[in-house]
């Protein structure tokens, strides 16, 4: 099976941005979290939000579904972001995903040259990686693949290496 990182596309202007001084790293229960809603604010689909090796990832209520149908263990909870001017609001969960210990450690690494281990994580289509102090999601093809026919907003993919793990 191939896997993907899955990151912001920070191609796109006027992304959606949480004020990261709003949200509670700590809770798992239903918050509101604000931002500056624009005229011509983009809500993505996919934020990750990190502060300080703390991380949370966001999805849009679409995206949440499409992840519930690939992952039978994925626990998530709504975050009302709400606009500091009253001006709406929209519902994004916030996803836990499983940690996956599988980063193969190689000199000069960066998230464009990740290497994971293959065992451990066959037969997964999401899970969570700590690399390099922060923390990224891995998707399955399949998964991602689904995912790129809903035509998502704010979001890339890209490739990661596997291999078989060393005995020594």
């Amino acid at each position: 099976m191939e896997y993907f990182l899955m990151m912001p596309d920070e191609r796109i202007g006027n992304r959606l941005k949480i004020q990261p001084d709003t949200v509670d790293f700590e809770t798992t229960e239903a918050c509101s979290v604000y931002a500056d809603f624009k005229e011509d604010t983009v809500f993505v689909d996919y934020l990750p939000i990190r502060q300080l090796f703390r991380h949370a990832f966001y999805v849009s209520d679409d995206f949440k579904e499409l992840l519930d149908l690939y992952s039978d263990k994925l626990n998530a909870f709504p975050v009302f972001i709400t606009d500091k001017n009253q001006k709406g609001q929209k519902v994004y969960w916030r996803v836990a995903i499983e940690l996956a210990d599988c980063v193969v450690k190689e000199q000069n690494m960066n998230y464009a040259s990740l290497t994971l281990n293959k065992n451990g994580i066959s037969g997964k289509h999401i899970f969570r990686i700590a690399f390099e102090k922060q923390e990224y999601l891995i998707v399955s093809l399949n998964l991602a693949e689904t995912i790129l026919r809903k035509e998502p907003a704010g979001i890339r993919f890209f490739s990661v290496k596997l291999q078989e793990e060393n005995n020594e």
